[in-house]
Formats: C-alpha cells, sequence, structure tokens
C-alpha cells in the first residue's frame, strides 16, 4: 500500500499521524484501557489444572512468550468489547483484524527490553522480493508495547512503514530497529499512570551509578522518584526535570 507519508517532509510527518490516529475507529483511551485488564489479566493467569497447576510468573516466561500471550488477551478484549469490529488476526492477517475495513487492522510489536525501543525480525528490515509470499504487509497501523518483568512501562500507536524497519548491519543479526525519527512522529505515546510504574532507569539521565543510588535510597520507580519528597543532593536537577517531565501522571 502507498505509505501515507509518501512525498512529505519529516516536518510533516507528526501531523500525517495525528490524521490517521483521529481517522481510526480504535481510540488511544480504548486501547489504555484494554491493555491495562489484558496485562493484569495476564498475571493472574494459572497454567495447568488445579493439581499441578501453577501461576504464569512462577515460570519467569521469557519476553517473547509474555508479549504473545499479552497480544492474544488483548485481541480476546477487544473482540468481548466490539465483537462487530475486532477479532483476533488469523492465518496472514494482522494482529488486530478490523472486520468492517482490513485497511484498519493493527499489527502488534511488544518488546521486553529495558528501554523504550521496539524491534522487529531481521526481515523486516529487509525488502520482500514476492509480495504475495509475505506473511503479512508490514506497513499500517501498530500499537507497541514495552514491559520489564512484570511492569508496563510504555504504550505507542501510530503508522509504521515497512522501510521504517532498519534490518542489523551484521550478518548474524537477528533485528531490525527503528529510526528515532519514527519514535518521535510516526507513534504516539498513550499516557497514563502506568508510565510511573516503569523503572527508573527510564529516567532521561539515569545511567547505571546514578540508578544504584536511586535504588539505594529507596527510589526504584519513575513514580517514586517523582513524588519523592528528598532525593540524593547530587539528582535534585534530575529530580526537578523528571517531575516536569511526568507532570500530569502524578
Amino acid at each position: 500500500m502507498a505509505s501515507p507519508y509518501a512525498g512529505k517532509p519529516i516536518t510533516q510527518w507528526t501531523d500525517v499521524t495525528r490524521a490517521l490516529i483521529d481517522a481510526h475507529p480504535l481510540k488511544l483511551n480504548v486501547i489504555h484501557d484494554a491493555a491495562l485488564t489484558s496485562w493484569s489479566r495476564l498475571w493472574s493467569t494459572r497454567v495447568g489444572d488445579a493439581t499441578l497447576g501453577f501461576p504464569f510468573a512462577e515460570v519467569d516466561p521469557p519476553a517473547t512468550v509474555v508479549g504473545y500471550f499479552f497480544e492474544k488477551l488483548f485481541a480476546k478484549e477487544l473482540a468481548a468489547l466490539y465483537p462487530k469490529m475486532w477479532r483476533g488476526g488469523k492465518g496472514s492477517e494482522k494482529d488486530l483484524h478490523c472486520l468492517s475495513d482490513d485497511a484498519l487492522s493493527v499489527e502488534m510489536k511488544a518488546s521486553g527490553q529495558l528501554g523504550y525501543k521496539i524491534y522487529g525480525n531481521r526481515s523486516y528490515g529487509q525488502q520482500v522480493e514476492n509480495a504475495e509470499a509475505a506473511k503479512k504487509d508490514k506497513s499500517g497501523y501498530y500499537i507497541t508495547i514495552n514491559f520489564h518483568g512484570q511492569t508496563l512501562t510504555m504504550l505507542r500507536f501510530g503508522w509504521i512503514d515497512a522501510d521504517d524497519w532498519q534490518a542489523q548491519k551484521s550478518a548474524t543479526g537477528q533485528m531490525a530497529g527503528l529510526a528515532d525519527d519514527v519514535y518521535r512522529h510516526k507513534l504516539v505515546t498513550i499516557p497514563g499512570p502506568y508510565i510511573l510504574n516503569g523503572p527508573v532507569q527510564l529516567v532521561e539521565g539515569v545511567g547505571p551509578k546514578a540508578s544504584g543510588e536511586l535504588m539505594a535510597a529507596g527510589l526504584t520507580s519513575i513514580g517514586q522518584l517523582v513524588t519523592a519528597k528528598i532525593v540524593p543532593a547530587r539528582y535534585a536537577k534530575l529530580h526537578a526535570a523528571a517531575r516536569e517531565r511526568y507532570k500530569g501522571l502524578y
């Protein structure tokens, strides 16, 4: 499909993204609420029966497993809320299939790495020679999910084109990433207090040394840092900047 950003300078990308989101039936507050419900449901899941069952969290599942089951639960939640509009994707369909218009279907990408980046398979950064053989059209609407351990740290909604994905330069690299301009102009952060649950390492300017000292002072999350009355003196400016950055969430 033709990119809605084709021929437009980067300075206009934010406006294009806003228009795309405004035209989409899935609204940010619905994504937010469905995601939080699904995330809670995931971590309250038990595996197995009453005799030998155990909590999902007990097995310390890999991030890929967490992301997979979260996406399935999210799709189920949307299907329950809007049965005539959404269902989980099947076969070559995108993760969230729109029953009224396939062009509005949504792909989901989750990352459990510490940070706010999102990664795709290496194939996302390579040109598909036979488009009909591709499993999915890699251009279109996306919901991206960042988490760390059992903490949901960021949700975003927007549009990613297939050629936005950049494969690792190493021939053995298995991932593809996105340029900063894509995060900045083509994906919109879905706000909410959940962001404050993220580890303090996610605050801009907090490196390994700072995170160690802040955690030693009992400030392990973003929320604990921004609501703290007292912080180590050397981090007063960082504290003030974080309070301004997350203003409105606490």
